[in-house]
């Protein structure tokens, strides 16, 4: 594949800052909102030791991060009412995990958008869920992401607002210069890893086409043995547009101004947080890259598929 060096402002050409794999051979690009809170979030990786009651989840960016952890968290909790804590205190790539406990507590479901090999293989000791999205309908919803939300979390990130599509795509298809680094590297890897005994891996079309059943998967791997009944609750519960409306009309917490806080994102408070957290949910929809892509575009991002290994190996559903 062509390389590229991206525009992101968060691209590791620009920052130079990386989250390495313990052997040294692989690096992805780190978030960073600043040095001195990037420096915190490494101590306190650095520094954690795993609690046995909870577990990972891991995704690439909008792969089915918060789909997945609503349903694990409801799964622990017994509950399909809506997780009214957001999901972001308990993301180690943002928030310190051991002050997190103070607002979330073990058992929980910490979750990261980093590949396992690149953090401390203290987060490798427990069960780990990993949610993978075909590429092109990763590829839109990141690109939404980055334009109406990204750009509104941080001033260095305001330029995403005008990102143009065709900028973007090019990026996802041949850059491994983004926060997370490659798509393509990061699913390849992940992957590998589906046989694990302490890895579930799951396709998000699955989980939006035959939600529960998918849940049943994660309520055996995680050992919460709930009754069927609470199950197909949690597969209505987690419904996209429920979920949009419930984060909609959320109030304010105490963990979301201390999220916001730990974050260090200027100019922003609970109130802000929230409605941001509410559009995370925008379609979820299977083959929305068919609204977007021109033919020229869909035609080299099948080059690059073809080019890959793991898009002849995994069975992705467009």
């Amino acid at each position: 594949m062509e390389e590229r060096l991206s525009s992101h402002p968060f691209a590791g050409s620009k920052t130079g800052e990386y989250f390495v794999s313990d052997d040294g051979k692989f690096k992805v690009p780190a978030i960073m909102f600043n040095p001195e809170w990037l420096k915190n979030i490494r101590a306190d990786l650095a520094s954690y030791k795993w609690k046995s009651p909870d577990f990972l989840l891991a995704t690439y960016p909008k792969n089915g991060t918060h789909f997945m952890w609503e349903v694990m968290t409801m799964l622990l909790n017994g509950s399909a009412d809506n997780v009214t804590q957001p999901k972001e205190v308990v993301m180690i790539d943002f928030s310190p995990v051991e002050k997190s406990e103070e607002i979330i507590p073990s058992p929980r479901v910490l979750n990261t958008h980093y590949r396992l090999d690149v953090l401390p293989a203290e987060f490798r000791k427990g069960k780990t869920v990993v949610v993978v999205r075909n590429p092109k309908d990763a590829c839109i919803s990141m690109y939404y992401y980055e334009k109406n939300l990204s750009s509104k979390l941080d001033p260095a990130l305001a330029t995403l607002s005008t990102l143009a599509f065709e900028d973007y795509i090019q990026d996802y298809m041949y850059s491994k210069d983004l926060p997370y680094g490659s798509y393509f590297d990061y699913t390849e890897y992940m992957w590998s890893l589906r046989d694990e005994p302490n890895v579930l891996l799951v396709f998000y079309e699955d989980m939006k086409l035959n939600p529960a059943e998918v849940i049943q998967k994660v309520n055996e791997f995680m050992g919460t043995n709930r009754s069927p009944e609470l199950v197909q609750q949690i597969a209505e519960a987690t419904d996209i547009k429920k979920m949009r409306k419930a984060k909609e009309e959320a109030k304010p917490s105490k963990a979301m101004q201390k999220l916001t806080e730990q974050m260090q994102i200027k100019d922003f408070n609970a109130k802000d947080m929230n409605k941001v957290m509410a559009h995370m949910y925008r379609k979820g929809e299977i083959g929305d890259w068919k609204n977007h892509f021109t033919v020229a575009q869909n035609e080299a991002f099948d080059a690059v598929l073809a080019a890959w290994k793991g898009g002849n190996d995994i069975p992705f559903t467009y």
